[in-house]
């Protein structure tokens, strides 16, 4: 793919300021760019950070620093070919592949709407067919125990910060308490809760939490009264004031309620990384493994989880193998 792409697109334009190689790179603001108008094309903001990093990571993958690197005009079939068997030889998966292929594709498409690519050119790019086959994957989950022995090393490892250790427990309850995406979470605002105050303390009213996911659709989730009561401890230390619910907090144990010093999806996923547990993502499957381990109806836990399908909740849930064979071994025959 490199070889047909050696031109950098010039354009003229202003652009969101620079950021370090371990962030999203920003999207310049230019009504004649392919990639401006494909990630503004996108109704969630999710989808656009989402896509914005594989355009990232393709540009990488194929030895560039920027995917303004890559000249959008020139790319054939004969590149996504090229780029798709590069990424197989990087051992990414089929579905990672086919999702850089199809972002790849709805770049050319806005490169020929805005008649930088000719007609033959798309066409021949839209017949490239994205990786194929599948890969059982063993997904990692966590057991009960395991979260308990989590919150203990929040606990420990936060000894002379008690408000930070406060927020991080109360973030990793609603992660496995609510099944809730890394960006649903970064983006809860304190309105999303019914609160009451007396005197001695803030409590949510309700049994549910209010929640804005993917496509901007509105769901509800119910509220464990364990995961309610470790959310009222930081609500009783962040107060009520209107912004976001999670923000950074210093060593100090300081922290500015407003929207830039809000927590991201990132700094949630770094989080799971300093305390050396599994990815959110795996927390989330472990929501839904763990209800459906209790009997809960896999429509009921589709909803929860803010799926439009599920088939989709269905692969959310991890079978233990062993426990698997014990089921045959016991009800077939």
């Amino acid at each position: 793919m490199k070889s047909r792409l050696e031109k950098v697109i010039e354009y003229d334009a202003k652009y969101l300021p620079a950021i370090n190689k371990n962030k999203t790179e920003a999207v310049r603001v230019d009504e004649k760019c392919p990639i401006f108008n494909y990630i503004h094309s996108l109704n969630a903001d999710t989808s656009k950070q989402t896509a914005t990093r594989c355009l990232q990571a393709i540009a990488r993958h194929n030895g560039y620093s920027s995917f303004y690197d890559i000249d959008w005009r020139e790319i054939t079939s004969v590149d996504i070919n090229s780029l798709i068997n590069t990424l197989k030889a990087k051992n990414l998966s089929p579905k990672s592949i086919s999702l850089y292929v199809s972002i790849v594709k709805s770049v050319c498409e806005h490169a020929y709407l805005l008649d930088q690519i000719s007609r033959l050119q798309l066409d021949g790019v839209l017949k490239v067919k994205g990786s194929t086959g599948s890969r059982i994957k063993k997904h990692k989950i966590i057991s009960r125990n395991e979260f308990e022995a989590l919150l203990n090393l929040i606990e420990t490892g936060n000894l002379s910060n008690k408000i930070k250790m406060i927020r991080d427990k109360a973030i990793f309850h609603l992660l496995i308490g609510t099944g809730l995406r890394r960006n649903e979470l970064a983006n809860i605002q304190i309105s999303s809760l019914d609160l009451e105050t007396n005197k001695q303390r803030t409590i949510i009213s309700s049994q549910y939490l209010k929640i804005i996911g993917k496509g901007n659709k509105e769901r509800y989730i119910a509220l464990h009264p364990v995961t309610k009561a470790a959310l009222e401890d930081w609500i009783n230390i962040r107060g009520t004031i209107n912004g976001p619910i999670f923000m950074k907090v210093s060593k100090s144990g300081s922290f500015v309620i407003k929207k830039d010093n809000a927590l991201t999806g990132n700094a949630i996923y770094e989080l799971c990384r300093r305390y050396n547990t599994v990815a959110p993502h795996s927390l989330r499957r472990s929501y839904a493994t763990w209800l459906d381990e209790k009997g809960v109806k896999i429509s009921r836990i589709s909803k929860l989880l803010g799926h439009a399908k599920e088939v989709t909740t269905a692969l959310y849930i991890v079978d233990d193998e062993e426990k698997a064979y014990e089921d045959v071994l016991n009800s077939l025959f």
